[in-house]
């Protein structure tokens, strides 16, 4: 794989799109700060990568400033008030309108503009309203998660119209425009992202979940809210490593983390066998260990805590707790942006629908594709990540700074589903540990975890190691490089004289400074 880097004595972004990242790029030039420019490209990224997340979605994001610390944003929706566990007693399923949480990511960008913006969200939105009127190219990325979806598109007639058209899927070179989209864009851009949750909209919106079946009411909209949660963070190596607690499993890295430095993984080739077999030891170890600690922050917050602050006094995560390895969660699509603007600000944001697609279904007259974030509940009705009105599943999101001696160091983000937090911890003990250059530590070839949590390696990998993988590891298997769960980070790091981009070409994503 290769990787892209670029240099900026002002400021640097990284995004899942190249259209991202110049809107992104436009708004830190004319003098707009990290979260203005993240809150840009997070918009333009629901246009351009709706495989991925849209208006129907939710986000993280983790904001570094310079005078006040760190804060972090909970923008993942909530289970409607109808979804108990009653309802869903035959399952959960993986898509369709009942598959779809409260959309929280409108919501999380207006909290993140209104805390820390400089510049009014109407402005911000443009480039998105822009091209969702004017359409786009169709890119590599979305022309296959398209044509692999199609079946699932095509049980549904507004996701059917908009990505098959004519009865086909979108294909590479093709232009997307989403007019209804663009419609709702502008609205929210006129009046606010308080229309999305009440008065008129709200009601469409309602009114379109109800029609297909959906659970989805006005009163939902109306009560949902973004959570500011402080961070979480473990010493690595000299820095501090920083990311999301629950209902994230963010917390997984950590523990990571945690017990590959206890084990002196910096003696350790990179390159070796014994690095990647220990690296997949310290994963399943950290996801015993948070099995019944990542639920909704109401109800495992504090717990999570009080282990990850045991595990840091022990400099170890321990021994795991006497739980078995969770299920692995249905999270397959996911794209993030890293800013760091002229005053050192930093934002690592991460945003979904779930899998690819979401629930498949399209909002009529709205141009909205819901989420099917309910599969990351759990069906353990003893679980405290059970299905129940009003609260927020599992979440694979896990966006990440990195700080040293009290200053930002790293604003770091991957997709990757259930491999989300294997990927930064190699990036981190390669680079961090290890000493690697950055650019060459994202460039290597990966192993990570199937949706079953078993080990996976790219086929890129050198052939003399990946069959000692193979064979050290029966159940492991050689999947084709840049598959789901090897991520493609996205990093903004510190250097002499201003900042370094470097973006992961396993998937559509580009970094530009200035």
């Amino acid at each position: 794989m290769t990787a892209q880097t670029a240099q900026g004595a002002n400021g640097m972004i990284v995004a899942g799109h190249g259209l991202a990242t110049k809107a992104g790029l436009a708004v830190l030039q004319d003098g707009g700060n990290a979260v203005d420019a993240a809150i840009a490209a997070a918009v333009v990224l629901c246009v351009v990568c709706p495989y991925a997340c849209t208006l129907g979605g939710d986000l993280y994001a983790l904001v570094s400033h310079p005078r006040s610390g760190i804060a972090g944003l909970n923008a993942t929706g909530r289970s409607p008030f109808a979804a108990d566990a009653e309802r869903f007693a035959d399952g959960i399923p993986g898509n369709g309108v009942l598959a779809a949480t409260v959309p929280g990511l409108l919501r999380g960008l207006g909290d993140l503009q209104e805390r820390f913006g400089t510049r009014d969200f109407a402005s911000l939105m443009r480039p998105a309203i822009r091209l969702a009127e004017e359409g786009f190219v169709v890119h590599r990325q979305l022309a296959l998660n398209t044509t692999e979806r199609a079946s699932l598109l095509a049980k549904d007639p507004g996701a059917s119209a908009l990505f098959l058209p004519g009865g086909r899927p979108l294909a590479e070179g093709d232009r997307l425009a989403q007019a209804s989209l663009a419609g709702v864009l502008r609205r929210v851009a006129e009046r606010g992202v308080t229309t999305f949750y009440s008065g008129e909209l709200a009601e469409r919106i309602a009114a379109a979940s109800a029609k297909l079946g959906g659970l989805i009411t006005v009163e939902d909209l109306a009560r949902h809210d973004s959570l500011w949660q402080a961070p979480i963070a473990a010493p690595f190596y000299g820095h501090e490593v920083v990311t999301m607690p629950p209902n994230s499993f963010g917390a997984t890295l950590l523990f990571q983390l945690l017990a590959l430095e206890a084990g002196g993984i910096d003696a350790v080739a990179p390159r070796s066998l014994d690095f990647i077999l220990r690296g997949y030891a310290a994963r399943r170890g950290a996801y015993r260990t948070a099995a019944r600690l990542i639920a909704d922050p109401s109800l495992s917050e504090a717990p999570l805590r009080d282990r990850l602050a045991a595990a840091i006094a022990a400099k170890d995560h321990a021994a795991p707790l006497k739980s078995a390895e969770p299920a692995e969660s249905r999270d397959r699509c996911t794209t993030c942006a890293v800013v760091i603007d002229r005053d050192g600000m930093a934002v690592s944001l991460i945003e979904s629908i779930s899998a690819p697609y979401g629930a498949g279904v399209v909002l009529e007259d709205m141009g909205i594709l819901l989420n099917n974030r309910m599969a990351g509940f759990s069906s353990d009705p003893a679980s405290p990540n059970g299905i129940a009105p009003a609260k927020r599943p599992a979440n694979t999101l896990a966006p990440c700074l990195v700080m040293k001696d009290g200053r930002l160091a790293m604003s770091l983000g991957t997709p990757g589903t259930v491999g989300q937090t294997c990927t930064l911890a190699q990036f981190l003990v390669r680079v961090l540990a290890c000493g690697e250059d950055a650019a060459e530590a994202i460039a290597a070839p990966r192993w990570s975890v199937d949706f079953k949590g078993k080990l996976v390696v790219e086929e890129g990998m050198d052939a003399a190691l990946r069959r000692a993988v193979l064979d050290a590891e029966p159940e492991a298997r050689a999947m084709r490089d840049g598959w789901i769960s090897f991520g493609s980070l996205k990093a903004a790091l510190a250097v002499e004289g201003g900042w370094r981009g470097i973006a992961d070409h396993r998937r559509a994503a580009i970094a530009l400074g200035f």
